[in-house]
């Protein structure tokens, strides 16, 4: 039997690419020394973390929000 064809795209089934901040990284640390986030001071001993512009965060709700500029 011959395959199914792909669906067709036509310019409503296009889908915007949403980026989310960080980097996700899987962190393993020692029992002695683990993980401590600088936002909310959680403690991790091996789990994923967040990369973002150098800073390592627990989760994405840490990771600071840009600010917003308003032209008057």
């Amino acid at each position: 039997m011959a395959g199914k064809k792909p669906a067709k795209v036509n310019s409503t089934n296009k889908k915007e690419v949403v980026t989310l901040p960080g980097k996700a990284v899987y962190y393993m640390g020692l029992m002695t020394e683990g993980f401590s986030c600088p936002i909310c001071k959680r403690n991790l001993i091996k789990g994923i973390i967040y990369e973002h512009e150098g800073v390592s965060y627990c989760s994405r709700g840490c990771i600071p929000k840009p600010e917003k500029v308003e032209a008057t």
